[in-house]
């Protein structure tokens, strides 16, 4: 995956503090996704089910992994650890920030379709639950 060069259309970021003990932003984000609620797995297997009919990707070629574990890396140092994919409907990635005062989630979005728009209308208050959540998950 390429990420776009273009700012992005759509993007927001939390930050909480996190366990001294979680040194790296990849063990950050595996982590903070890791310890998610049972209910998230159930809402990302609905998720999964719906925009399968659609054609959008739900799982990575090869992984056997959840989607969020199995992202392609863009880019990864201690301090910062980006996945992304790129779909029909839209292009997004998550980075991951670790620094000495906590960690930084930040999702961008770039639409390829105006079904990206709608999407991430249907999606845009569980996306928000869910990363607040992950950062809760690291304190």
């Amino acid at each position: 995956m390429i990420r776009p060069s273009s700012p992005p259309d759509w993007q927001d970021s939390f930050a909480g503090p996190t366990d001294p003990e979680i040194t790296t932003a990849r063990n950050a984000y595996e982590t903070g996704f890791r310890r998610l609620p049972a209910w998230v797995g159930w809402a990302l297997s609905a998720r999964n089910k719906v925009v399968n009919l659609l054609g959008l990707k739900t799982k990575i070629e090869g992984r056997e992994e959840e989607l969020m574990l199995a992202l392609p890396v863009l880019q990864e140092s201690p301090e910062a650890y980006e996945v992304g994919i790129d779909d029909k409907h839209l292009t997004f990635t998550i980075l991951t920030e670790r620094t000495a005062q906590g960690t930084r989630l930040t999702t961008s979005i770039w639409f390829n379709h105006w079904t990206g728009r709608a999407y991430l209308a249907l999606v845009y208050i569980p996306h928000k639950i869910i990363v607040r959540l992950a950062i809760k998950a690291l304190s």
